[in-house]
């Protein structure tokens, strides 16, 4: 891409040794104006750079730059005076000139340089700009994943969110996407091209917190061996996220609700008064108001937090989203892996996501589809691959168990013995069938073997064992994850047991 360069002189032959003498570079376009008012017309396309003469006749090159500063503020301008209007040129740059040059030769020497230094300049701002645009339009709503009723219902929340300055509250789960919602309300909103500042409160020793927040000055405390600048000056003109904002300090609550309440802090050890403008935006997956009622949270302080509250649906809720989520998070992942390009996911698979309750709702899906990614030992993810174990063929009742629990029933005796007369009520023991068969989740717990004993520890380590391996349909690794053990360590039993067919 060219540099567009306006020169505007009405000295003719300065303007065409300018010109020519920029033309050498072939990523500069030159445009040359004899004018103030000839530029002022021609302004339809707007120019990378402007070299400016200041005196002109008519209108001169203090009035251009005045009405530039207004209409195209982010084009730099360089004035070019005479030797003798230098005071001018200083003047101008209080104006907004970016810098000047004299038309003497050692400053003409001096032009290629400065012209490059301020193209520079404007490539590195057109870079953040482009960043700036497409991390906003990354996080605004329109970048959200679901069509759920749920999940329009916090689309109309973000949308009124955006409209003031009020202090938002999102709560919902772990694992919800309370910081995507935060980021979605930001960067929708005017303080967009402000900075978004993230704290998270459960990460940050209790005792650097107010450090964290407000900042401190040299010497305050022992390590502070220089000032730092906190958060929420950092945050100034933007938006600071409290993440997990049930984990502050109560201490530190009183001295949060003075800076919010009046808009400035004081750094730890220092006395000078800061003001700052930020919004603030605080999540949590706690319920805050019995953390009130316990005396573990500020009632004054969740009345400034919790302005305008934003609930998060788990993921269990949204219904269909769950399958989005997980073409998305596919997509996302093969296209950031070409050698993954070509898989896909199974209808098996995506029944059992439908049916698991992802109880760490989207962090838990985006894991569990790239690690099925990685698994998988064909072109289609199995459910095998998915490792959540939600729906299992031979054990329909555990649809909404880990297998680690349903391993746990190779314990459990599926109906009860009739008690005999002056003896207590026991269970029978499981037979070899009962074992690899489903049993109910609430059957009493047996620890009896066959003639009334207790069962072995040994015994009882060998029904989990056989009992995860059968329901993992012998999936040697899954049932390892499942129960807790080493890939070798479950080969070892199964070995030693004789269950391996």
């Amino acid at each position: 891409m060219k540099y567009r360069i306006y020169v505007v002189d009405d000295d003719r032959h300065y303007a065409r040794m300018l010109s020519y003498r920029l033309d050498k570079n072939a990523n500069y376009e030159v445009k040359v104006f004899h004018g103030g008012e000839e530029v002022l017309k021609n302004l339809d396309e707007k120019p990378d750079l402007m070299l400016l003469d200041i005196m002109m006749p008519g209108v001169d090159g203090v009035e251009v730059l005045r009405q530039m500063t207004t209409r195209m503020p982010e084009v730099p301008v360089i004035m070019v005076s005479a030797q003798g209007v230098i005071d001018t040129a200083v003047e101008a740059m209080k104006i907004g000139a970016y810098d000047y040059i004299t038309k003497g030769q050692d400053d003409l020497v001096k032009l290629d340089a400065i012209v490059r230094n301020v193209l520079e300049k404007v490539s590195l701002e057109r870079e953040v700009e482009s960043l700036r645009s497409e991390v906003s339009e990354k996080y605004q709503v329109k970048g959200m994943i679901g069509e759920s009723p749920a999940m329009q219902q916090v689309y109309r929340m973000i949308q009124k969110a955006t409209r003031g300055d009020l202090t938002v509250a999102i709560q919902g789960e772990s694992g919800t996407g309370k910081e995507l919602v935060a980021k979605a309300i930001h960067y929708s909103s005017g303080r967009k091209r402000g900075p978004f500042i993230v704290v998270n409160c459960a990460a940050i020793p209790r005792d650097l917190m107010e450090s964290e927040f407000f900042g401190h000055e040299k010497g305050s405390f022992t390590g502070a061996h220089a000032r730092k600048i906190g958060k929420f000056e950092q945050a100034d003109g933007g938006t600071i996220f409290l993440d997990e904002i049930g984990e502050l300090d109560h201490d530190l609550q009183a001295k949060l609700l003075r800076a919010l309440q009046e808009g400035e802090l004081t750094r730890v050890g220092g006395s000078e008064t800061i003001e700052f403008s930020a919004r603030v935006i605080s999540a949590t997956n706690k319920d805050v108001v019995q953390m009130i009622r316990d005396g573990r949270f500020r009632e004054d302080l969740y009345y400034r937090l919790f302005q305008f509250p934003v609930p998060l649906p788990p993921l269990r809720e949204r219904g269909q989203d769950v399958l989005l989520l997980s073409n998305y998070f596919f997509r996302e992942y093969s296209q950031a892996h070409p050698e993954f390009k070509g898989m896909k996911i199974s209808s098996a698979a995506r029944r059992a996501i439908e049916a698991h309750p992802w109880p760490g709702n989207v962090r838990e899906l985006k894991s569990a589809i790239e690690r099925a990614i990685l698994l998988s030992d064909t072109p289609e993810i199995g459910v095998a691959d998915l490792m959540i174990a939600n729906i299992n063929p031979i054990s329909p009742w555990a649809e909404r168990m880990t297998l680690a629990q349903a391993a746990e029933t190779s314990f459990k005796s599926p109906t009860p013995r009739v008690a005999q007369p002056h003896s207590p009520s026991v269970s029978t023991p499981s037979s070899e069938d009962d074992l690899r068969n489903p049993v109910s989740p609430e059957s009493p717990v047996s620890l009896e073997d066959g003639e009334g004993g207790i069962v072995s520890l040994e015994e009882l380590k060998q029904r989990a064992v056989e009992r995860a391996y059968r329901l993992c349909e012998r999936n040697v690794d899954r049932a390892a994850v499942e129960l807790g053990i080493g890939r070798a360590t479950m080969y070892r039993l199964l070995k030693k047991f004789d269950i391996m067919e």
